[in-house]
């Protein structure tokens, strides 16, 4: 039986498809045997970085990076037992900008306020900011979209820019008006942890800080 408590998801080879591993407590882990979705959209049709929420309903949604480059948009599914899934779409979030090079990660955040979802990806769109010591084509932003059922998408808008390439965004909310956005510097000889804090899913976040533990049991993020 699958829980949802303490439920994540990983790929072996990002071409075979979505596996999951489980855990208890959040420090130890395990494998569930089988691939459980294989990926079918996208130009590479691979599947990599899977984030998956549970909104209000029930059911789980699913999203993930569908090729390495040339893709304008990312992999969508749901499901009401992590077993048996929908036809998987393609959403084309960033169909717009044709110079795009890639969109990369996208993390699912459930607002249980506004019973809405909100995706957050990291793309390169070569010389729209400054680069810093990243290679243009190296050189990401992260986007978001908010959706109530997948069909209908918001407009494509900036969610953050740090001022450096970053990627990997993952948004916790602590309380109401209280969320803290974790990202990835991906500039070289940095590519470390960093967090930020706001008042809404949205932001607006402060300054990136460097984050560090001195624990790994030490849960708590704090300012």
């Amino acid at each position: 039986r699958l829980r949802s408590r303490g439920l994540g998801d990983v790929y072996k080879r990002q071409t075979e498809g979505l596996r999951f591993i489980y855990s208890e407590d959040g420090i130890h882990w395990d494998s569930i045997a089988g691939v459980w979705l294989k990926p079918e959209v996208g130009k590479q049709k691979i599947m990599r970085d899977p984030s998956i929420v549970r909104s209000g309903d029930g059911t789980f949604h699913l999203v993930w990076t569908s090729s390495w480059k040339g893709d304008l948009g990312f992999g969508y599914a749901h499901s009401k037992d992590l077993i048996h899934w929908s036809e998987e779409k393609f959403i084309p979030v960033m169909a717009h900008d044709s110079t795009t090079v890639n969109v990369w990660a996208p993390e699912l955040f459930y607002d249980d306020e506004k019973d809405e979802f909100m995706v957050v990806w990291a793309s390169c769109i070569p010389y729209k900011f400054e680069k810093g010591i990243e290679d243009e084509f190296n050189n990401h932003r992260l986007y978001y979209i908010t959706t109530k059922d997948f069909d209908r998408i918001s407009d494509t808008r900036l969610y953050y820019d740090p001022g450096y390439s970053a990627i990997d965004a993952t948004l916790v909310k602590r309380t109401s008006k209280d969320y803290v956005l974790v990202v990835k510097d991906n500039t070289r000889n940095n590519r470390n942890i960093k967090v930020a804090f706001g008042p809404s899913p949205t932001g607006p976040f402060g300054a990136c800080l460097l984050y560090t533990s001195p624990s790994p049991r030490d849960r708590s993020l704090s300012r």
